[in-house]
């Protein structure tokens, strides 16, 4: 088959590479579908997990970036892009450390869980029976409350 050229299924035609119908019996040809990356940002979480400095960041980038992508290589991107702690750090030297390492596992463990629904019986609950009812509370205050 010649460079440039997709032959069609029915007919055997030529086609050009761009062409949707083949010109002779009118076959529409598959469109290839892309596959898409996830779109994340490593500066983001960079930004995300740690306190960037105010001077001197070339050196910061080079020496968090080089971690990130280690801690990358040994979880997962997308595990990255989601995981939060509760302050900001200096350094993803952190990680290495044997109490966020052990930490880091853990969260990584519970992102990466799924249920085995083979083990456990299914019960169907079936369809709602009767109107639901409209409960009203009042908002207690101290003295209701000390009242009661």
């Amino acid at each position: 088959m010649p460079r440039g050229k997709k032959e069609c299924p029915n007919c055997k035609a030529l086609s050009g590479v761009r062409t949707s119908t083949c010109k002779g019996c009118g076959e529409v040809f598959p469109k290839k579908e892309k596959k898409t990356k996830p779109d994340i940002n490593k500066r983001d979480i960079l930004h995300r997990l740690l306190d960037v400095p105010s001077s001197n960041k070339q050196v910061f980038y080079m020496r968090e970036m080089k971690l990130l992508n280690n801690l990358c290589d040994k979880y997962s991107l997308e595990f990255m892009n989601i995981m939060t702690f509760t302050k900001k750090l200096d350094s993803l030297t952190y990680f290495t450390s044997p109490k966020l390492k052990q930490t880091l596992d853990q969260k990584f463990r519970a992102f990466n869980y799924s249920l085995d629904r083979g083990k456990y019986v299914e019960y169907d609950l079936g369809c709602k029976v009767g109107e639901d009812k409209a409960i009203f509370t009042k908002n207690k205050t101290i003295k209701d409350f000390l009242n009661e």
